[in-house]
């Protein structure tokens, strides 16, 4: 009997897959699912968690990644390519990564980055190349019903170039290679059911870019703009029964929303002050599959529509400069609201969820770098995000450290 609700399964599959928003949406985007959206295509039933912890360089970690206008401030691979033209010398950094979440600890890669400064006649010109561990996968989730791990993460592979352009005016552009893998193990509890658990393999291969520009436009202030344009990320799929090499499998190729950032950098002599705002309209995220019935393609693409909305994240940074050493001190804050529609509001009474009601993550950091002889420098940060599942707030954890080398 179990032998044939596999086989049956495994032909069901290949025609209903692509129902849930959890599995479209989980590369890029936190989002926890309530009942009304659990998986409903399949003859089994679970609460399959996606999240994804953003991370990064630590000093944009360290800032609530509020760097569409760092500048010259924060030497490091950010959101703003335009950036890199203001920073006036060459370094290479690599990242380590730890991070934990509900009792399970992930160390990797962070990410390694190169830049070079070129003399030119005028002006600036500026390189940069590396590849960063931007979304981290890691999770444990246990409730009445199943248990769930899940593991991996995503990489972006980029190559990217910015030069002045008119005295303080800097323009930048970026392209990058997105690979990475998401795995999860779901594992029923219930000695009743059928089928002891799934085994859940997503490889993820994919393409974006971005342009941006800062504007030097007084002394201690800098502005600065910048565009992620829509990522396309091709998506292989599969899943299997623990007891059991068959299963089913499918392709298909999710394209995300463009990113609009715009912020400003105020440096005064000890103390500097970042603030980013991002504009995303999820609505905009959409599929496209050969393998898949256009009916299920459409129904996935209207539950889009739907439910998801306009998100408008804010993220504000502080740096501090200990007089006469080369130690910098960085605070930041991140508000990030959930996708859902009606659940993006911003008060900054609420910096914290505090209720299955307040669906945002809220991220607190803070970090340091210290600058050693011949251009050696040590940079760290530590996050905390804040967010709510099963009535219960959660806390996310990453640490950031980095060693650089600038000349």
């Amino acid at each position: 009997m179990k032998k044939f609700l596999i086989l049956i399964l495994s032909v069901l599959f290949s025609f209903a897959f692509a129902q849930e928003l959890t599995d479209i949406i989980a590369p890029f985007y936190s989002y926890d699912m309530d009942a009304q959206h659990y998986n409903g295509t399949f003859p089994y039933d679970y609460p399959l968690r996606a999240s994804t912890l953003p991370s990064g360089n630590p000093l944009g970690a360290a800032v609530g990644q509020a760097t569409v206008a760092t500048g010259q401030m924060i030497p490091e691979y950010t959101n703003n390519p335009a950036n890199i033209a203001m920073t006036k010398y060459s370094s290479i950094q690599v990242n380590g990564l730890f991070g934990s979440h509900t009792g399970v600890n992930s160390n990797s890669l962070g990410g390694i980055n190169y830049m070079v400064s070129v003399p030119v006649y005028s002006g600036s010109m500026s390189y940069a190349a590396g590849v960063t561990r931007i979304n981290d996968y890691n999770l444990y989730y246990q409730n009445d019903d199943i248990i769930q791990r899940s593991k991996g993460g995503l990489y972006n592979w980029h190559f990217g170039g910015a030069m002045e352009v008119q005295k303080d005016i800097y323009l930048g552009a970026e392209v990058s290679l997105l690979t990475g893998k998401r795995n999860n193990d779901i594992n029923y509890k219930d000695p009743l059911s059928t089928v002891d658990g799934y085994i859940e393999d997503n490889t993820y291969f994919g393409a974006t870019a971005k342009l941006g520009m800062t504007y030097h436009v007084l002394p201690v202030l800098n502005l600065g703009v910048s565009l992620d344009l829509p990522s396309v990320l091709d998506v292989d799929y599969s899943i299997r029964n623990y007891y059991s090499s068959g299963g089913g499998s499918v392709n298909y190729d999710i394209r995300t929303p463009a990113v609009y950032r715009a912020g400003f950098a105020l440096t005064l002599k000890l103390v500097d002050l970042y603030y980013s705002y991002d504009y995303t309209n999820w609505q905009d995220l959409s599929i496209k599959s050969n393998e898949l019935l256009q009916s299920a393609v459409d129904e996935i693409n209207r539950e889009v529509l739907n439910n998801f909305s306009v998100v408008g994240a804010h993220h504000i940074g502080m740096a501090f400069h200990v007089p006469l050493l080369p130690l910098h001190l960085y605070l930041g804050y991140q508000y990030l609201p959930d996708a859902y529609q009606g659940l993006n509001a911003f008060s900054l009474a609420n910096l914290v969820p505090n209720e299955l009601s307040d669906r945002f993550r809220s991220s607190f950091s803070w970090g340091a770098s210290f600058f050693l002889k011949q251009g050696i420098s040590i940079s760290a940060s530590f996050e905390t995000f804040h967010k709510f599942y099963d009535d219960v707030r959660e806390k996310q954890t990453n640490a950031n450290l980095s060693l650089g080398y600038f000349f």
